[in-house]
């Protein structure tokens, strides 16, 4: 569950990659405006440090990882490049509460000799995540762009539901 959690941000960066130059014909735009969604993606790692050790982890989270699946069915249905820069600045917000607070409830939950080791395997899935999800990303794109998110909608509720039902407050 921590490892789909850490995989989040990644993979909605990487998925839709391949993407990028339908997205701009698709709206009728520059490959510098499509590149424009890519932006966001770090921004929302500096907020959930401090907001889930104010209210808790488990909160945050959920908060997240359902902003996350919402704004993935935002990016999906997105009738502007405008639109669409938007929904992918949210999707990177909620993307940044499950890959930051993975690690952390990681820390939380085990003894240090455990620990370490959990936090090596969200390593590994982290740094397999980008290798993978463009190639997963360039075989969805033969359904279209829209296709992506969609994906990236159902990987996102598969999360909150698993969270909802899995993830103690630690």
């Amino acid at each position: 569950m921590l490892g789909a959690l850490a995989a989040c941000g990644p993979l909605s960066i990487d998925m839709y990659l391949p993407s990028l130059p339908s997205l701009a014909t698709a709206f009728g735009t520059s490959p510098a405006a499509a590149q424009s969604t890519l932006t966001s993606f770090s921004f929302g790692m500096l907020l959930y440090g401090p907001l889930s050790d104010t209210y808790g982890r488990r909160p945050i989270l959920l908060g997240g990882i359902a902003l996350y699946a919402a704004a993935s069915i935002g990016c999906a249905v997105a009738g502007s490049i405008d639109v669409l820069v938007l929904m992918c600045f949210l999707q990177a917000l909620g993307a940044g509460a499950a890959s930051v607070l993975s690690r952390a409830i990681a820390r939380d939950a085990h003894a240090p000799s455990d620990a370490a080791r959990v936090l090596s395997m969200l390593a590994i899935v982290t740094a397999i995540g980008p290798l993978l999800a463009p190639l997963i990303g360039g075989q969805l794109l033969l359904g279209g762009w829209r296709v992506v998110f969609a994906v990236l909608t159902l990987f996102g509720l598969a999360c909150a539901v698993t969270a909802f039902l899995r993830v103690p407050e630690t």
